[in-house]
């Protein structure tokens, strides 16, 4: 049985790596198009265009992981099918349990793959993509380098050296000069909370004045601070949410609800993001139909038409139930489960048919 195991494993491999790879080369070349039309804004040229798309592709993988692991299985079991290779196994003695434990297998895999790229590798090259994008395009004379953001208004200076979770300045400093050149004033803030009115909440603030009598300092727990006109642009440098890891994503939306924000678009984020791994297996799971169901005897063509729809369908319920939780408020985690679940309850429906 093992053996077995590491044939569907190895047969589904390919063909789903196969299917995400076309998928990723549509997508892709329709964001390249889109990029292309900033190309002579700034200094952003074509290579600037071809290296966004580049460090995008695995936040892109993500989104496509589900309807390309589904539309893989069936063009992988159907490969099987043509083969008669599924008709021997079962004359074998091999149950339909037993072929599905071994596309379970294969799932778990490809899942665990996926948290990673999920957690790790897209967050961290999306980031970077942003942030070169930002800079090629802007023209607004703003400096975001090894030392963060930089930005001037007058005769005050402001350096923001890190977006804690991608969308919290921290370790702010501000630096005034005199007309002649001279330090006059300092001040440092562990992180800002953004509110209403355009106005900053300043935590852990350390005020400076340096005069002709000395330096005099004070702390503060928080700071009510009104930033550089300038400071809207810095909004550009924040990471979409999309763009979060789930354990950061998790994190800024506890740090919304402490600071009494609304959540509900994080949360439904969030947990898309979730489902959006878990429900890989599943997809996996309702693709066997297709070739050991009454679909087995129809064309490859045929198959992989209907499962794109089913792919489509499942998408664009993610999509519609995800704008229904923001309009009813509605609890994210079930909304976002229920498609999951829908599609769990059609796989064993149908393999219940399958003889």
């Amino acid at each position: 049985m093992k053996l077995l195991d590491r044939y569907i494993f190895t047969t589904l491999l390919k063909s789903c790596l196969l299917v995400l790879a076309i998928l990723l080369a549509i997508f892709s070349f329709m964001d390249l198009v889109q990029q292309l039309d900033d190309v002579g804004k700034g200094s952003f040229q074509t290579a600037d265009a071809f290296h966004y798309i580049l460090l995008s592709l695995p936040a892109r993988l993500l989104e496509m992981a589900p309807i390309a692991m589904l539309l893989g299985t069936i063009a992988g079991m159907g490969t099987l099918n043509r083969n008669s290779e599924l008709i021997a196994m079962r004359a074998g003695g091999v149950s339909l349990a037993r072929i599905a434990l071994a596309v379970m297998k294969t799932a778990v895999v490809l899942v665990a793959v996926f948290a990673i790229v999920s957690e790790y590798v897209a967050p961290a090259a999306q980031r970077k993509a942003e942030k070169d994008r930002l800079l090629a395009v802007s023209n607004s004379g703003d400096i975001l380098g090894e030392e963060g953001y930089w930005t001037r208004d007058g005769d005050r200076f402001l350096n923001i050296r890190g977006l804690r979770l991608g969308r919290i300045p921290s370790d702010i400093h501000l630096f005034r000069f005199s007309e002649g050149g001279r330090l006059v004033g300092y001040l440092h803030a562990r992180e800002a909370e953004t509110q209403e009115g355009d106005t900053w909440l300043l935590k852990d603030v350390v005020r400076k004045r340096f005069g002709d009598e000395g330096v005099t300092m004070e702390r503060l727990d928080t700071l009510r601070w009104q930033p550089l006109p300038a400071i809207s642009r810095f909004g550009r440098f924040e990471l979409p949410a999309r763009s979060l890891s789930p354990v950061n994503l998790h994190r800024y939306i506890d740090y919304l609800r402490h600071a009494g924000e609304d959540t509900r678009r994080f949360e439904i984020i969030f947990w898309q993001k979730i489902m959006n791994v878990l429900g890989i297996p599943v997809l996996m799971l309702l693709a066997l139909p297709f070739s050991l169901g009454s679909l087995r005897t129809a064309s490859f063509g045929l198959r992989l038409v209907l499962g794109v729809i089913t792919g489509l369908l499942y998408l664009l319920g993610n999509q519609l139930l995800g704008n229904l939780t923001l309009l009813t408020e509605s609890n994210a985690g079930l909304m976002a489960a229920l498609p999951v679940a829908t599609a769990l309850i059609a796989a064993l429906l149908l393999l219940r048919r399958v003889r």
